[in-house]
This record gives structure tokens, sequence and C-alpha cells, in this order.
């Protein structure tokens, strides 16, 4: 496990900034985090990311979006 992954971990440990249908999300020193729920197909969350982002007042659109999956963990990490 390398750095990054280290502190995306910990970041888990603070209080999220909403709750979706598909996501938890984390506002992290990287970048806005949304972790998974459930290990569903990565299409239905990949489709689902923006709209639930816009109903918890987030606007993602013109962030890089990267996918990772630590040990059982998956998300997308936004950043710029």
């Amino acid at each position: 496990m390398n750095s990054t992954e280290e502190f995306l971990l910990d970041s888990f440990k603070e209080n999220p900034i909403g709750n979706t249908d598909h996501f938890t999300w984390f506002i992290t020193d990287i970048g806005v985090v949304a972790l998974f729920k459930e290990a569903e197909n990565y299409e239905i969350y990949n489709s689902n990311v923006e709209k639930e982002a816009n109903n918890i007042a987030l606007d993602i659109t013109k962030e890089e979006k990267e996918y990772i999956q630590i040990n059982d963990k998956k998300l997308f990490l936004f950043y710029s």
C-alpha cells in the first residue's frame, strides 16, 4: 500500500460530507472522494457519480476522475 492509499483510508475516519444512493462522500487534502457503498458493477457507479454529486451540491464536472481500489474499498477520487 502506498502513501496515497494510506492517506485516503485515514480520511474515511472523518465525518463524511454527504451520502447518496451509491456513495459516501469525503473531502480530503487531495480532493473529493466518492466511496462506493457496495461492491456493485463499476459501470453502474460510473454512470451515477456526477448526478449524485449534484444531489449534495458538488460540481465535479471539471475535475479529473480516478478510479481506485484499496483492499475491499472502491472509490472515485476527484481532483484538479
